[in-house]
């Protein structure tokens, strides 16, 4: 297999990206790759990502036994490609790791949080395991694939699989979005960024900023026909983004703005609170779960709370309106229930770290994904595409639970894995190399 890929590169050295990287397979490296049948792509990798995306929400339909077989296959998949976990979210998850371990020996300070179950802190803590090992093995995947210019084939089985397959499992298991009809909650979750929407992004993108001809035409037309189904703030958000990088707009910039614009907002929210949670209850309560945060932090001096107690209050009192009750009376719910509710995030990955972890485990995270934001050095088209997706896996991150919940984060964690890869080759000794003046105008 090595020798394989040692004889294409001695052959066609890809001193950089060529001009033309794109979706289509260059013609040496098919013939590369016909005389290497990669039996670890197909076996450990590849089928349980389509299955991650055919299953979508329903993932759970398999329970923890479905998830912890694919989680290991993937940690299987990496170690033999013999690739390296990604550094700086590596360096989170052991931080999270010995919060969890300190918090079964109750060692965190406490704050407002009155319920503990030592059984919660490995379900509190799988999530993010699951984004870590998705990732690890999504680095190693593109890792390989980059070079051989074909990190965005097979996308039409993925595509499919993710906004067909998913949404017709989702509507069979009767799935309702709040109060909206089962039709309705289907087209909704069009714009949730769920494991199976985020693995479509991937490619569909890929095929607006990498692709060309029909392929490019079918990604705008589908981002436009789920932007209509969907009533979900947070994919309008992205959509635009998505206009804003096609009508020229710099790469860095778009994902720079959409993330500093998201921080902006939540802070002039919380100066209008009371307002908020008049006009848009459902964003007003996220904004609660942050100042609650916040206290917590204050009254743990930074050091977080640890794993197995509550995030969110069983109770809300505002003034001049109703009790609010958020969860059920702890004293109805069975021991699977009462574990399900503590596992209740604060539906922003960043601030649960805080919560969790303190500010070690808070400024570990942030900096992971810095470490991924979208490089320079690589051909617009690319450039692009990596924006758009930092830009879902913040927002995925940063408004929803994506490192609380399987069902989110295993998405995330593919997108982190590419943009980790694809950093990692950016840097390479094959980008380092002098390029034609021409070349760099076409790629910049």
């Amino acid at each position: 297999m090595a020798s394989g890929r040692a004889e294409f590169l001695s052959q066609y050295p890809l001193r950089r990206f060529p001009a033309g990287y794109s979706l289509a397979l260059p013609r040496q490296a098919a013939r590369a790759r016909a005389l290497q049948k990669d039996l670890l792509d197909y076996t450990l990798f590849l089928p349980w990502i389509w299955l991650i995306g055919g299953l979508g929400i329903s993932l759970r339909i398999g329970g923890a036994a479905l998830v912890f077989a694919i989680l290991f296959l993937f940690i299987a998949y990496a170690v033999l490609r013999r690739s390296s976990p990604p550094k700086l979210l590596t360096a989170f998850v052991i931080a999270s790791v010995i919060a969890a371990v300190l918090s079964h020996y109750r060692l965190f300070p406490s704050s407002w949080q009155v319920h503990f179950r030592d059984a919660a802190i490995a379900r509190q803590l799988a999530p993010v395991i699951c984004f870590y090992v998705v990732a690890w093995a999504s680095k190693a995947y593109f890792e390989r694939r980059l070079p051989f210019g074909d990190a965005f084939a097979g996308g039409g089985p993925i595509i499919f699989l993710s906004l067909v397959v998913a949404p017709i499992i989702m509507f069979q298991q009767g799935f309702r979005y709040e109060e909206e009809s089962m039709v309705k909650s289907v087209f909704t979750m069009y714009g949730s960024f769920t494991n199976n929407i985020i693995l479509a992004m991937f490619f569909i993108t890929a095929y607006i900023f990498a692709g060309s001809g029909s392929r490019q035409k079918f990604g705008i037309l589908i981002v436009l026909i789920m932007a209509a189904a969907t009533s979900l703030v947070q994919f309008w958000v992205i959509t635009l983004g998505l206009i804003a990088l096609m009508l020229g707009m710099p790469a860095r910039l778009t994902a720079l703005g959409l993330t500093l614009g998201l921080i902006v907002l939540y802070i002039i929210g919380l100066f209008f609170l009371p307002q908020l949670l008049l006009a848009a209850p459902n964003s007003g309560i996220r904004l609660v779960f942050i100042v609650d945060t916040y206290k917590s932090f204050i009254d743990t001096m930074g050091l977080g709370i640890g794993y197995g107690t509550e995030s969110v209050r069983w109770v809300y009192y505002f003034p001049d309106r109703p009790v609010f009750t958020f969860l059920p009376n702890p004293a109805s719910m069975t021991p699977g229930q009462m574990l399900e509710a503590l596992s209740t995030g604060v539906h922003n990955s960043f601030f649960q770290a805080l919560l969790r972890t303190g500010l070690v485990g808070f400024l570990l995270l942030a900096a992971a994904f810095c470490a991924v934001f979208p490089p320079r050095n690589v051909p617009r088209k690319l450039r692009n595409h990596a924006a758009a997706l930092f830009g879902i896996m913040f927002v995925s991150s940063f408004v929803n639970p994506a490192l609380e919940s399987p069902i989110q984060g295993m998405g995330a964690g593919f997108l982190y894995g590419y943009l980790v890869a694809l950093r990692s080759f950016a840097n390479s000794r094959a980008m380092k190399s002098p390029e034609p003046a021409s070349l760099r105008a076409q790629t910049t």
